[in-house]
């Protein structure tokens, strides 16, 4: 069977590389601690290591989305969007998928262990924890949405290791509380797209009826500004003025935007197309990161 290197590509889901973006979070907030603005010798040393763990994990990812939608494809056949799917649609073969399902994650974990050992460890325990999601965890509810958001904390903490910083406990909660409201989001726009056909297109979609979902959005929405909020407030390694307050505006607006995308686009199953695509949006996301740049340059 000939290979269609750009439907292989597409399998890959490139477009998620972006979370693995989140490696780089203790970096930044370790401003002053692990290096400063006076002082950048640790800088490029440490850049290279997150350079090489962020590209483990895409390759890790990668991999773990090539099993899923080996996995997924009888039933990602019956949904409108997913039976496009390079793997559904019989662009890539099962054999093609494994093979290169192989080699992405033996290749992301040697990288990781060449960096650090226990960054090896790391990788081991995210596959483990995304095999055991596509073996059929993912179809458990609430235990589903909990290993998808476990993800986002896995790549904040193995950034952290990389760089051999002690994060704020509090860097960890913000973070899993912003992820789960991102899982939700999806699971919610998939509920609202899907309608009557939810449970046909995926056993687990059934379960969470609208207003469940609607209650766990909103949870988890409050959950992910209050967690930020005390971030600023109580970690020991941001200003001690509170200057971070000033950025909380910018995170409320990013939250409401996505909470209005996830009821009105077409999109919003995909938060990884909304982030990219919805120009508030990235200009929320933009203002944050240069604003707390500057917060944590002149008041660290």
């Amino acid at each position: 069977m000939s290979i269609h290197p750009m439907a292989l590509m597409k399998a890959l889901r490139p477009q998620q590389w972006i979370k693995n973006g989140l490696v780089f979070l203790p970096f930044v907030f370790s401003v002053n601690v692990a290096w400063s603005p006076s002082d950048f010798d640790p800088v490029s040393d440490m850049l290279v290591k997150l350079v090489l763990l962020s590209a483990a994990f895409c390759a890790l990812s990668s991999a773990t989305y090539l099993l899923n939608d080996m996995m997924d494809r009888h039933g990602d056949r019956e949904h409108p969007v997913k039976r496009n799917r390079p793997i559904a649609s019989g662009q890539v073969g099962i054999v093609t998928a494994l093979t290169m399902m192989t080699v992405l994650a033996v290749g992301g974990l040697a990288v990781m262990a060449a960096v650090d050992l226990m960054l090896g460890a790391i990788g081991v325990l995210y596959l483990a924890i995304n095999v055991s999601y596509s073996l059929g965890l993912k179809q458990v509810v609430l235990i589903d949405l909990m290993l998808v958001a476990s993800g986002y904390v896995i790549r904040t903490a193995a950034g952290a290791v990389a760089i051999d910083v002690a994060a704020s406990p509090w860097l960890y909660v913000t973070t899993g509380a912003g992820a789960l409201f991102i899982v939700l989001g999806r699971r919610y726009a998939e509920v609202r797209l899907a309608g009557d056909a939810a449970a046909q297109q995926r056993p687990v979609l059934g379960k969470y009826g609208n207003s469940f979902i609607n209650q766990l959005l909103m949870i988890s929405a409050t959950s992910a500004w209050l967690s930020y909020t005390l971030y600023t407030v109580e970690a020991s390694n941001l200003p001690d003025n509170n200057t971070m307050l000033l950025l909380l505006p910018v995170v409320t607006f990013g939250l409401f935007r996505y909470l209005y995308l996830l009821n009105t686009s077409q999109q919003a199953e995909a938060p990884e197309q909304l982030i990219v695509r919805d120009l508030p949006l990235i200009l929320s996301i933009f203002c944050w990161i240069v604003g707390s740049g500057l917060v944590l340059w002149i008041w660290g």
